[in-house]
């Protein structure tokens, strides 16, 4: 079975990975692929990576599946992928951080701890980044199991 802290470590080896907005990655499993990647391309290859299973992209049955965010959006909001809550998600390893509205569209990676692995933009790549204050949902992947971190730990 594959875990939250799976999910986190493939993202993790993914750190300083270009950014490019719109990047059309390689949806396969075993890929070795090292970017350029987006946000939503970086969550649904990582996913599949580990899971086998493509979420988070329109096409997802057809040869060439494209990751958006809104389509991890669509997909939390009719139950496809679990909808918990942003604070929930940043105590929760390999959970996915979720921002939806007007003016950002986002996903990224719970470290469990508070911080991100993420892919933020061309100036930062694939990072490590505060969640703090910048998430509105969280998302847990159907049959991944995740362990929360005990805050007291």
């Amino acid at each position: 079975m594959t875990t939250g802290q799976d999910l986190l470590k493939e993202a993790e080896k993914h750190l300083d990975d270009e950014y490019v907005y719109g990047a059309d990655v390689p949806l396969k499993q075993g890929d070795d692929y090292r970017g350029p990647t987006d946000c939503a391309e970086f969550a649904t290859e990582v996913v599949q990576e580990k899971t086998g299973r493509i979420y988070g992209a329109l096409g997802a049955t057809t040869k060439n599946p494209d990751p958006w965010t809104g389509e991890w959006f669509r997909q939390m909001l009719e139950g496809e992928v679990f909808r918990v809550s942003a604070e929930q998600a940043i105590r929760t390893p390999g959970a996915l951080l979720l921002r939806f509205d007007k003016k950002v569209r986002h996903i990224a990676f719970s470290d469990g701890k508070g911080q991100t692995v993420e892919a933020r933009g061309v100036d930062y790549g694939v990072c490590r980044g505060s969640a703090t204050g910048r998430f509105k949902y969280g998302i847990l992947i159907p049959g991944v199991i995740y362990k929360e971190v005990n805050e007291s730990a």
